[in-house]
């Protein structure tokens, strides 16, 4: 037998028995005794559950935090690394093991130590927003949950000098993926997690472009990312809606999307997924918004949505709602769209059906004339933001959604680092919410 000391590997340090290259011995053999593991849990604020799992003797332990376990003799190992996330009542900050311990001998009345250290994911606790108007420096900007709690003019946390920043959805391990702002950029870029802890320039880890994001303008309008991690992405210029698969985002370059909606003159712009799979999208261009089954996501077609619908305004002036743009669901259920000033809730009632529809939503908010939100996210508390006027951005709470009418945030941030406000997104998300990096 040999004693092995391995440290700082990836977020993880260790001491161990481990066994001769020959074969296990003796006091290593499984259920031979007993021995124990004094596993450490650092880098967590306060009572954070860790959520490590220790597998092996026949079963797996949780251990939120740092524990002396008895454990039957042989080997272990220490799952897959979770995220945590801290609760706030905003914007939360999610931790993270940056690698793995190698197995773990337990031999008989002695004791192994391991450590796991969890580092926060430089991409989380921030709401980040795409920084739009000509002579901005940033076109990517981050807001630490701390400096959006009331109304007021923070810097931005995180000013990143980026290739451009339109529409945006963040991945599972906290990486934001983005539109090219001008025509200059690529289509689609990958920022990851571990560059947005600071601002500066930023350098692309992957891009997408080719085939059916390349060819005119608009380009890319709006990512999202659907239930098993495959990005979908809409296009102005060609009226596209096109996906590539999970296993195509590592590489970029040009891939070829598996599958391609069509829909002439429909002009799509934001993209949703409920909680059953199904695709929505802002039909801009067309002043609807559709439903692509869920069944429907795996072959192309230019045949129309399954679900269209056609919203308008309540008696005694009755008009359609125009240009839809951002799409979001609240925990409920409903998904809120933004129409060109005009924020309007569809319940699950209304997204029900086939065909076409006629909807008169029972709650309408309208914005200043000056608000022209795009994108649309809810937070933790179920506050909704979006964009408002040059150099702001702001907040509708919670309750101000449960009736229509002409409605203030009720925070306004007037950042010097903000130009135009366009998209928005943060992670982790909700756990309510149906978004691809939702976590517990």
């Amino acid at each position: 037998m040999r004693r092995i000391t391995v440290a700082g590997l990836l977020g993880f340090s260790l001491l161990f028995a481990a066994c001769d290259d020959e074969g296990p011995s003796d006091e290593c053999e499984a259920g031979t005794g007993t021995g124990t593991l004094q596993l450490t849990v650092t880098g967590l604020p306060g009572s954070l559950p860790a959520n490590v799992q220790v597998l092996g003797g026949g079963g797996t332990q949780i251990v939120n935090g740092t524990q002396t376990l008895e454990l039957t003799t042989g080997t272990y190992t220490l799952g897959p690394p979770s995220v945590v996330a801290a609760p706030h009542p905003l914007f939360r900050t999610a931790y993270r093991p940056d690698g793995s311990i190698p197995p773990i001998c337990i031999e008989k009345g002695k004791r192994s130590e391991a450590t796991v250290t969890f580092a926060p994911v430089p991409s989380s606790g921030k709401l980040w927003t795409s920084n739009g108007s000509g002579g901005n420096t940033a076109p990517l900007l981050g807001f630490s949950a701390e400096v959006l709690g009331s109304s007021g003019s923070p810097a931005a946390t995180v000013a990143a000098a980026t290739g451009g920043a339109e529409g945006s959805a963040f991945d599972r391990e906290g990486n934001l993926w983005v539109v090219g702002g001008t025509a200059g950029d690529p289509p689609v870029i990958m920022y990851a997690s571990s560059t947005l802890g600071s601002s500066g320039p930023k350098t692309a880890t992957v891009t997408l472009s080719g085939g059916p994001l390349e060819g005119g303008f608009p380009r890319a309008r709006a990512l999202a990312f659907d239930p098993t991690g495959n990005l979908w992405v809409s296009v102005g210029f060609n009226n596209k809606i096109v996906k590539y698969n999970q296993a195509q985002l590592p590489g970029g370059g040009s891939p070829t999307p598996p599958v391609e909606f069509t829909q002439d003159s429909q002009g799509p712009s934001g993209l949703a997924f409920d909680r059953e799979g199904n695709l929505w999208v802002a039909l801009s261009g067309a002043d609807k918004v559709g439903r692509y089954n869920a069944s429907r996501l795996s072959a192309s077609s230019t045949a129309a949505p399954d679900f269209v619908i056609e919203a308008r305004t309540p008696p005694p002036v009755i008009g359609n709602l125009s240009a839809p743009t951002g799409l979001a669901f609240d925990a409920s259920g409903n998904l809120w769209v933004s129409f060109n000033g005009t924020l309007a809730r569809l319940t699950p009632a209304d997204q029900s059906g086939s065909g076409t529809a006629t909807i008169t939503p029972a709650v309408q908010i309208t914005l200043s004339v000056s608000a022209l939100p795009d994108g649309l996210v809810f937070d933790e508390s179920g506050n909704l933001w979006f964009a408002h006027s040059a150099g702001k951005f702001g907040r509708l709470n919670a309750s101000q959604l449960t009736s229509s009418g002409t409605k203030d945030p009720d925070i306004v941030i007037s950042s010097p680092d903000v130009g135009y406000s366009g998209w928005f997104s943060f992670y982790p998300a909700p756990a309510n919410l149906p978004l691809y990096h939702r976590l517990p």
